[in-house]
């Protein structure tokens, strides 16, 4: 069995409270649903003496004049269900749907799954396994056992709802020390393994925005893992997108659980404007096989999950251009 460190519990009943109790804690770590921080916990990876919970602060969705307003303390099973988000945004609620088993969706949080640390098969185990290893460059140690040297680390961000929260063009609310900011999606990520997250250890995320989509839009998120749950991705991709009848008139292919960061593809511009026939499926596909570059940091062969992104791609958007 594996035990937690001791440490002092505080419960925040707003996110201003949070933000005071950090402050006075500033060796805490926020919590919420706690289905990925906690085994880390356990692992030894984090030893943090303060949690201070932000499971009692409601989140839900709104409709407000720049889209759909999403608390991130929102549930992702209460994500994954909500009609709104489920009428607009129908690949936002599968890609929540498709997060781990329903016991994990009852407890983690949208803000959780956006924030999620990255992911390496060298650097989520136990301590000993890793003391044993002589650790990894993402905690303790000066080598990346995946790349083979000392300056890259390559753990992968392996969020389900991040692709397709790119892919809608999110923006993050934040709030920090220095007050409240507003960040997009496609700043929060870098590829550095150690030190993803555009965000201060004392920000937190409060809201999620999307843009409400034009007329004729289309999406949908496909997710390889090798059981149906409980499971991390091993690929995720997200496309999503506006049509007219076969012709899409905006494109966004976003590949997650390949690196550090998820990948939007370059070059759909040229598909813009035209009947989508299968030849040019097969291109955008061949563009995914190209763009792709998995690392060894998760299970599955990385040539393997180059291949399927190709595979998912051509998959989707065959089944987002028949779409009615």
């Amino acid at each position: 069995m594996l035990r937690m460190d001791g440490f002092t519990y505080r419960h925040a009943t707003s996110w201003a409270h949070a933000l005071e109790l950090w402050q006075a804690n500033p060796d805490a770590r926020y919590v919420a649903g706690g289905t990925d921080l906690l085994p880390n916990v356990k692992h030894g990876i984090f030893k943090p003496r303060t949690l201070v919970g932000l499971s009692g602060i409601p989140g839900g969705v709104e409709l407000v004049h720049e889209g759909v307003r999403i608390g991130a303390a929102m549930r992702l099973q209460d994500l994954a269900d909500d009609p709104v988000v489920r009428e607009l945004l129908p690949p936002l609620a599968a890609s929540a749907g498709l997060v781990a088993s329903p016991q994990i969706r009852a407890m983690g949080t949208l803000g959780g799954n956006v924030l999620l640390d990255t992911r390496c098969l060298y650097y989520n185990q136990t301590e000993p396994w890793r003391q044993a290893l002589g650790y990894c460059l993402k905690a303790s140690g000066t080598w990346c056992h995946v790349v083979g040297g000392p300056k890259t680390c390559v753990a992968t961000q392996s969020s389900d709802t991040v692709p397709v929260l790119l892919a809608l063009d999110a923006r993050l609310h934040l709030l920090g020390p220095a007050g409240a900011r507003v960040l997009a999606i496609r700043d929060l990520y870098r590829f550095n393994g150690m030190d993803h997250l555009a965000v201060e250890p004392n920000e937190l995320l409060t809201d999620i925005v999307v843009p409400r989509p034009g007329g004729g839009f289309r999406g949908s998120y496909q997710k390889l893992r090798t059981r149906d749950s409980i499971d991390f991705p091993q690929l995720g991709v997200a496309i999503c997108g506006e049509w007219a009848g076969t012709t899409p008139t905006r494109l966004e292919i976003v590949i997650g659980a390949a690196s550090p960061q998820p990948k939007p593809l370059r070059g759909l511009e040229a598909f813009l404007g035209r009947p989508l026939g299968d030849e040019g499926v097969q291109e955008i596909a061949t563009l995914a096989h190209k763009q792709t570059r998995p690392q060894d940091s998760v299970h599955g062969g990385a040539a393997w999950r180059r291949q399927m992104a190709a595979v998912f791609v051509r998959r989707g958007l065959t089944q987002l251009r028949e779409a009615k």
